[in-house]
């Protein structure tokens, strides 16, 4: 049996929740139209062959319908022990799958700023939510993941923010695939001090230590809403919280925000969506993608290119200094730096 992190088996456990339930419930009222009367039905659950025709017949993204049925797979392969993974896999495969057309918009969350002054506006009326909408606004000029606000450290005399880049990667010799930013062999950052003798590059022993990156800021303005989401942190931390419970929470009051402004209208704005908000900003402000990249802590420009698709509203300055250091490190497509052939991993 394959191992899991429990989080991801509770979204498991309440997917398969959903997708039984649902099927269930339409295989009834599908049986019943059929039979005439009432009474006369299929198990809430009908039988795997059913549920694996009924989930290919729903217009689903391609994305949703593959991990509703990786859900199912572990519910009954390695929670039920009904057959192997190849067998129900074959029962529940996506051959023939209806694939929903989307209309050249974003995705699973929205990419651009679009809808979310109202949003911000009904947050700030709220004492809960007016945390939230420091945090995004945070977000979107600083550019970082949302586990990595949880750890980044400030300079205050530089205006400078120093963000511990999330999903580095190695290969097998040591040289980094993925995340861009300085080694932090000393460990200097856990200790709460500023590594700005990092940034010379020298010295720095390969595969120790985290990797982190950093950017300084033009406007006082920017930097004020930056440093205000980090001293909320500092708060939070004082009071016992942790990263995840924190990010749930407000991701949940992202959600109540978007549904009481904008009801039904998808998709919705995320905390990942400040993300891309930034990246937006930087592309209209006229940054080149590999500045864009090694502000964001990605290693290749083909990483960025999801980024910054997306029309942005408002008055567009360039909010950061991207250092240098880190900018001459971003790959492109089969080019390492100074243009020498490399391969490059995808994000």
């Amino acid at each position: 049996m394959e191992k899991r992190a429990v989080s991801t088996e509770h979204l498991y456990g309440r997917l398969v929740r959903r997708i039984l339930e649902r099927f269930g419930t339409e295989q009834r009222f599908s049986t019943e139209q059929r039979s005439g009367r009432e009474g006369v039905g299929l198990h809430p659950a009908g039988t795997l062959g059913e549920l694996g025709v009924w989930l290919r017949s729903q217009e689903w993204s391609i994305a949703t319908l593959r991990l509703y049925r990786m859900a199912l797979l572990w519910y009954f392969v390695d929670v039920g022990g009904q057959g192997t993974r190849e067998e129900v896999g074959a029962v529940l495969g996506m051959d023939g799958a209806v694939r929903k057309k989307r209309r050249g918009g974003p995705g699973k969350r929205r990419k651009s700023e679009k809808g979310w002054e109202p949003v911000t506006t009904w947050l700030m009326k709220r004492p809960g939510g007016m945390d939230v909408a420091l945090w995004m606004e945070a977000a979107m000029r600083a550019g970082y993941r949302p586990c990595e606000w949880w750890e980044s450290r400030l300079e205050p005399e530089h205006r400078r923010l120093w963000i511990p880049t999330a999903k580095v990667k190695r290969d097998g010799e040591g040289n980094r695939l993925r995340g861009v930013g300085f080694e932090d062999e000393a460990g200097l950052h856990s200790a709460g001090l500023h590594p700005g003798s990092l940034a010379d590059g020298k010295g720095l022993a390969p595969c120790k230590g985290r990797v982190w990156r950093y950017l300084e800021f033009a406007s006082e303005e920017d930097w004020q809403v930056v440093r205000d989401a980090n001293q909320l942190r500092d708060r939070l931390l004082l009071e016992g919280c942790v990263a995840e419970d924190v990010l749930k929470s407000y991701a949940q009051w992202l959600r109540r925000a978007w549904d009481a402004v904008h009801g039904s209208v998808r998709p919705r704005m995320t905390l990942y969506s400040a993300r891309h908000v930034f990246a937006g900003r930087m592309k209209k402000a006229g940054v080149d993608r590999r500045t864009l990249a090694a502000a964001m802590g990605q290693i290749s420009t083909k990483s960025s290119k999801v980024y910054g698709r997306a029309h942005h509203a408002g008055t567009v300055r360039p909010g950061v200094v991207v250092p240098e250091a880190l900018v001459n490190t971003v790959r492109t497509p089969g080019v390492g730096p100074g243009g020498a052939s490399f391969p490059v991993s995808p994000g």
